[in-house]
């Protein structure tokens, strides 16, 4: 269970590196070229949202369709629920096309649990398949693929036709920049990334050679924010920092390593910057190399729903860090679990999920359809249609998922066990909120000592810290 944060930290307690992580935060936005004033940003959506007040969030609209489900609704109905749910919806009849729409999508992920294809199908054809709401994507995504699996029980698909898978390769070298600048402006990234890297800057505070194993999507901006807290510590010069990027294909690093060397050169840090080529089904197989007297850090972002696919992933991973006797791992993760049997049960688990996933990125990227576009469709394809698509036993899609709780029984096993995450870390998080007024709706709890990140009240992503067993590391001394 998420428990209500109740983080009451006295600035006097909060750690040096605490200041120059919100300094230097500060001063990694203006290194993007190219976007636009943030108060003025804020302003437009301000703006912006009071335009679309009227209508509601695709998380309220299926909030109310579970709480409705699965009885059908009838007129007048939706005024009443909408009420006795604390809302007043002033669009009411779009707000009940929407609503119908969700119920509808429910009702048929029912039936084709139930194997009952045909009323599967019948209920989906008054499902739209088109919309530009956040609410209305939602709908039309999952029908699509909800109908497509149809097609495939049904043995109706055209095995000659044209299939546009996603290329998220193609995607990422044509809008990079533009990319680089939206996960400034989401909270989920910011806020977790941030609390990561201070919690690792906390951790390390008297290393003198510290080597950052930074496993999974690099967006980097997180690297010159650890470099400029290093190189104002005042009570321990640094002598070495290593990074080691472990990244897919997909991430070329090249050109921020050059980037990061040149900064490095600038604030007097000795860098050493490494590239591990590694797709999701070889990081078992990495080999990292490690320097006498160095502090092992390890960043694992979004790797680990990747690696669930195969234990034999996890395991040789773990050993294989395990032998440079890391000094902390920071993870950060999706938080979700659809490990159920139950077809239904899942779609109905992942509806608001994706609602909150939307209207997040809605209310945060006014302005940046194409940047939403891809965000929207490599989630819809990750978390939706592989889950949709592939059968229950596939182990693709939905079954990757796991909540905190399966991490921290997992790592047990090996003795990796949770520990706390720093307080500034935590107290920053929790500044970072109020900074932009379309991140009201991100808000924090604990599971643990893990930190959950939410959106309107749909856990979305952990943050959590970790210490390796301490006999490995006597062994290795």
């Amino acid at each position: 269970m998420v428990e209500k944060s109740k983080l009451q930290i006295s600035p006097s307690n909060l750690q040096g590196s605490f200041a120059l992580l919100s300094k230097y935060r500060t001063q990694t936005k203006r290194l993007r070229e190219g976007v636009p004033n943030q108060l003025q940003t804020d302003q437009k959506n301000e703006a912006r949202c009071a335009l679309t007040s009227q209508a509601l969030s695709a998380v309220t609209i299926v909030k109310m369709a579970l709480h409705f489900h699965p009885t059908s609704l009838k007129t007048g109905d939706f005024i009443n629920l909408a009420e006795s749910l604390g809302f007043k919806p002033d669009l009411s009849s779009q707000n009940e096309n929407h609503l119908k729409h969700v119920l509808m999508l429910l009702n048929a992920a029912e039936e084709f649990s139930n194997e009952d294809y045909d009323q599967a199908e019948s209920l989906l054809v008054s499902v739209p398949t088109s919309g530009h709401l956040p609410i209305e994507r939602v709908i039309t995504c999952y029908a699509k693929y909800l109908s497509e699996r149809i097609d495939a029980k049904k043995c109706r698909i055209d095995l000659e036709r044209q299939v546009n898978h996603f290329d998220l390769e193609e995607h990422m070298r044509d809008i990079k920049e533009t990319i680089l600048a939206c996960e400034q402006k989401l909270p989920l990234i910011q806020i977790s990334n941030y609390a990561a890297i201070q919690t690792i800057l906390d951790s390390l505070s008297s290393a003198e050679k510290i080597h950052f194993i930074d496993i999974g999507r690099k967006l980097c901006s997180y690297w010159i924010v650890m470099m400029q807290a290093l190189s104002n510590r005042k009570n321990c010069q640094l002598k070495q920092l290593k990074i080691t990027a472990v990244c897919s294909s997909v991430y070329n690093v090249a050109e921020s390593g050059k980037l990061l060397s040149s900064i490095a050169e600038s604030m007097n840090i000795p860098l050493v910057f490494k590239t591990l080529l590694a797709e999701k089904n070889t990081l078992a197989n990495l080999h990292f190399e490690s320097e006498e007297g160095e502090k092992v850090a390890v960043f694992m972002d979004h790797s680990l729903h990747c690696l669930a696919a195969c234990t034999k992933n996890v395991e040789g991973l773990l050993r294989g860090l395990k032998r440079l006797n890391p000094h902390v791992m920071v993870a950060i993760d999706v938080e979700e679990s659809f490990t159920t049997s139950s077809f239904g049960e899942r779609f109905r688990g992942a509806l608001p999920m994706s609602s909150a996933v939307v209207d997040c990125l809605e209310s945060c990227l006014e302005g940046e359809r194409r940047c939403i576009d891809v965000i929207e469709r490599l989630h819809f394809q990750e978390s939706i249609c592989n889950g949709v698509m592939n059968e229950d036993t596939s182990g693709i899609g939905f079954s990757h998922h796991r909540r905190i709780d399966f991490w921290r029984e997992y790592f047990s096993r090996f003795g990796i066990l949770e520990t706390e995450m720093s307080e500034a870390s935590l107290c920053q998080a929790r500044l970072m909120i109020g900074e932009r007024a379309c991140w009201s709706s991100c808000s924090l709890g604990m599971n643990g000592k893990s930190m959950i990140l939410c959106w309107k009240g749909i856990p979305l992503r952990f943050v959590s810290a970790w210490k390796f067993p301490l006999i490995i590391q006597i062994h290795h001394k």
